[in-house]
């Protein structure tokens, strides 16, 4: 049923008077429904310290994450806007309710209400679908003027190298994700991409930042670097190495200064051995591999038959060798899988001395093929729950109970005392990537109660087994 909001709208603005802006993002987390803010990191937001940045003088600015502070708008507000994911959209849409109560304009973004922009607008002013920055002076002016349009096209339109050095001074840096507690700053995130040319099924990036890639002249990238002040950066690209001659000539740049930094790179990284090294001499200290399976049926399945499970060791020998941590994203929820094929998979990335593994369920977000696939198939549309931890679709001969549970069983074979001894703590276990790769599959360790509060019942591979026998 349609959102009924009773809005009490303020008078006109006027063209020359600045606005009080408050750029939210909504908690990651519904206490409500019993969820726990146990997140493995959070990492400040880079999108409302650009909006921020783009901002006109004499307008004035707050952002409030609410993943690390109390949300307050102040009732002089004059504009609220708001970037949501899929699963803190809901809480957005409760902030942009109540922000509209009060007369206050709701402007939205983001991945998920680009592509619900009927859902969005049942709860705020304007939706932003796709990138936003240069549509920012616009939106403001239209306020002044009380004449917010509903939809604004963002598209893939943005410049890279027109966005301005991000406004960090805003956030309460001190309360972010710091991998080693001396650290005089968190981990801050730089932009040097947009785009992915790959189509895997369940990946929102093509779609949302589109598939041909838009590159950033590194230059740009060294007065963010010295304008920060930080000492380990995520590079926020979502795919580091897709064209390899831009590939070099950030590493080269980078190495310039004196830093620590991860990304995220892709199996097509073992024909290029020399850009690993390359990143490795620009402080690369740990890289992120979307493996997603071993399994070459299971990848099949969801477009990405580029990644070549024969490949994986070598490939992770490949960044070890450089000093390099590997983190690996492992996918539950296809339809063939079993409890040997999870502990198959668990055994591999043991053998291979992975650092760390995210494992989550396959989950149809908005946008992607697989949602389009899957859209007769969902059991909710409550995207609270949309976290990767639960099945919220129908698969065929497949029990959601039964893959919630494998994915506990992975979570606690992989990351149990044992094995983080043989991945991280053996002798054999590289000195440099030692210490970062304890401290991740320490914190790892204390988030598993909370994700998964009840034990595996004692004969849950039996039965598992059992119950696979008898729907072969």
């Amino acid at each position: 049923m349609p959102v009924v909001v009773q809005i009490k709208r303020r008078k006109k603005l006027g063209q020359h008077r600045p606005l009080n802006i408050r750029l939210v993002l909504p908690r990651y987390y519904n206490p409500e429904k019993g969820q726990q803010h146990k997140p493995f990191m959070i990492f400040p937001n880079i999108v409302l310290p650009t909006l921020a940045a783009i901002t006109p003088a004499p307008h004035k600015v707050t952002i409030v994450d609410e993943n690390v502070e109390e949300l307050h708008i102040p009732d002089d507000t004059d504009l609220v806007a708001i970037t949501t994911y899929t699963r803190n959209v809901q809480r957005g849409y409760q902030i942009a309710d109540e922000c509209r109560a009060r007369g206050i304009p709701v402007v939205m973004g983001g991945i998920h209400v680009s592509f619900m922009i009927e859902e969005a607008l049942q709860h705020c002013d304007a939706v932003v679908s796709g990138e936003g920055e240069a549509l920012w002076p616009q939106i403001l002016e239209d306020v002044q003027n009380d004449d917010l349009k509903p939809v604004y096209q963002g598209g893939h339109s943005q410049d890279l190298n027109e966005l301005p050095v991000p406004r960090w001074d805003l956030l309460k840096l001190e309360r972010y994700f710091k991998p080693i507690p001396t650290l005089k700053m968190p981990i801050m995130s730089i932009q040097t991409s947009r785009g992915c040319p790959h189509k895997c099924d369940f990946c929102t990036v093509p779609v949302f930042a589109g598939g041909k890639m838009r590159y950033r002249d590194p230059a740009h990238l060294l007065r963010e670097i010295d304008a920060y002040g930080a000492e380990f950066f995520s590079i926020a690209d979502d795919n580091l190495i897709v064209n390899p001659d831009a590939a070099a000539q950030l590493f080269k740049t980078l190495a310039k200064r004196k830093l620590s930094w991860f990304g995220f790179f892709d199996t097509q990284s073992i024909k290029r051995p020399e850009l690993v090294e390359l990143a490795a001499k620009s402080g690369c200290r740990r890289a992120f591999l979307g493996i997603e399976s071993i399994h070459p049926n299971e990848l099949a399945s969801v477009n990405k038959k580029f990644n070549r499970p024969e490949k994986y060791e070598e490939l992770i020998r490949l960044f070890h060798r450089n000093g390099i941590a590997v983190d690996v994203g492992i996918l539950f929820g296809f339809e063939d899988e079993t409890v040997e094929s999870t502990l198959e998979t668990i055994e591999e990335l043991k053998r291979c001395n992975v650092e760390t593994a995210i494992f989550s369920v396959m989950t149809p977000f908005p946008g992607t093929a697989l949602y389009q696939r899957t859209k007769d198939k969902l059991l909710h549309t409550d995207w609270d729950r949309y976290t990767g931890e639960e099945v919220v679709w129908v698969r065929e001969g497949t029990d959601a109970e039964q893959t919630r549970r494998l994915l506990q069983l992975a979570f606690e074979q992989f990351y149990s005392v044992p094995s983080i001894y043989k991945r991280v703590l053996s002798p054999r276990s590289h000195a440099q990537r030692k210490l970062l790769a304890t401290i991740s599959n320490l914190r790892f360790r204390s988030i598993i109660k909370h994700r998964f509060p009840e034990p595996l019942p004692p004969d849950f591979l039996r039965s598992a087994r059992q119950a696979r026998l008898a729907y072969a």
